[in-house]
């Protein structure tokens, strides 16, 4: 059995529609719920934001503000075994983001990323599957930035090589002037880096496939077969002879057409296109499915059970899915897990019937009551 994480405390001040809220945890499973647009996902946001520095759905800072108010301060109380956390982290306009752990401050954000990892499942979640393949590399990027150091730093390092060689380019393309040796340059880089991030890729992806196969069968009770299918240049070619292979497409594009910045993920039904002939239901169940496979290889990567948001996850899903993702759950699979909902009756049915210990907290007029 996994060591876990518990969060025992959530403070928020000017956090999206929160002017300042306190709420004190006392079971693994919390459910907040209320009506739609009170806020019930913003605090799982506070929470994701609190694991990993940063907003799961807002990539600029401004709109984690609440209106009129320059500064965010968000603050938990982390318990891992005997050891505690206290962690706080403030953002003010203008200014540089401070983390501080038992009040010694964070030398970087990227240093932090990843010790106190954590997983959110979204309703948003469903362009993993119908949108860009933008959505897909970052949703494997998230575990694996959480899960090693080393993949995000080579993942920081080569986006920033990415842009300067597009940069290049655009800069060839409008003067006219060669620069082959510096594009060489790059072009070195870039494959040292695309190359280490391709192979951290293809293995996450054995493992998670292994592991999405499992749990989806289990929920669907093995009645429909999906697979999940992991498409890259570097499959077939090495990055430096592609980029130099495609280097005067690139040029008169004025952008790197080759590269792992392009990789993708392919979801199937039945060997067709989840994304063309998956209804609703199907979608919600897959995605549910490929969300708790990331958790599964994010536990083996860190050794300890992450924290688990679970956004209006009953929506679309019939009792008898319910009840197997509640198997899943229980099988000493998760630690702490936070759920949003708009139905309390609802709620307090299939808690009542699935774990031991749960808490139900009320969201209404920015506020939160037990």
């Amino acid at each position: 059995m996994n060591d876990s994480f518990f969060i025992e405390q959530l403070k928020i001040l000017n956090f999206k529609n929160y002017p300042e809220l306190s709420i004190d945890f006392n079971a693994n499973f919390i459910c907040f719920v209320g009506e739609n647009g009170v806020g019930k996902t913003n605090l799982l946001d506070a929470i994701y934001y609190l694991c990993t520095s940063k907003s799961y759905f807002n990539a600029t800072e401004q709109y984690n503000f609440r209106e009129g108010s320059e500064k965010i301060s968000l603050i938990t109380n982390i318990r891992k075994n005997e050891s505690k956390y206290h962690i706080e982290i403030n953002v003010e306009k203008r200014k540089r983001k401070e983390i501080t752990i038992n009040r010694v401050k964070e030398d970087s954000q990227i240093q932090y990323v990843g010790k106190f990892p954590v997983l959110m499942l979204a309703p948003d979640d469903n362009q993993i599957i119908l949108g860009s393949s933008d959505k897909r590399r970052k949703m494997i990027d998230n575990i694996l930035c959480q899960a090693d150091i080393a993949y995000l730093e080579n993942l920081v390092e080569y986006n920033k090589v990415l842009s300067n060689r597009n940069a290049l380019l655009k800069q060839i393309f409008e003067s006219g002037r060669r620069q082959d040796d510096l594009l060489d340059t790059i072009d070195t880089m870039l494959s040292a880096l695309g190359t280490e991030i391709y192979r951290a890729r293809q293995t996450f992806i054995d493992n998670f496939s292994i592991e999405f196969d499992k749990i989806y069968n289990h929920i669907c009770d093995e009645k429909e077969k999906m697979s999940v299918v992991y498409t890259s240049h570097l499959q077939d070619d090495d990055v430096k002879r592609l980029l130099l292979q495609n280097r005067e497409k690139d040029i008169l594009l004025q952008r790197t057409t080759k590269g792992i910045h392009l990789d993708d993920l392919e979801f199937l039904l039945n060997d067709f296109p989840l994304k063309k002939i998956g209804s609703q239901g199907q979608q919600k169940t897959y995605i549910v499915s490929i969300k708790l496979a990331l958790f599964s290889i994010l536990t083996q990567y860190k050794k300890i059970l992450p924290i688990l948001l679970l956004d209006d996850i009953f929506d679309k899903f019939d009792g008898q899915r319910i009840l197997r993702l509640f198997d899943i759950l229980n099988q000493d699979f998760c630690g702490q897990v936070f759920i949003s909902d708009t139905h309390r009756e609802r709620v307090e049915d299939i808690m009542t019937k699935s774990v031991e210990k749960f808490e139900i907290f009320t969201v209404k007029n920015n506020g939160v009551q037990k």
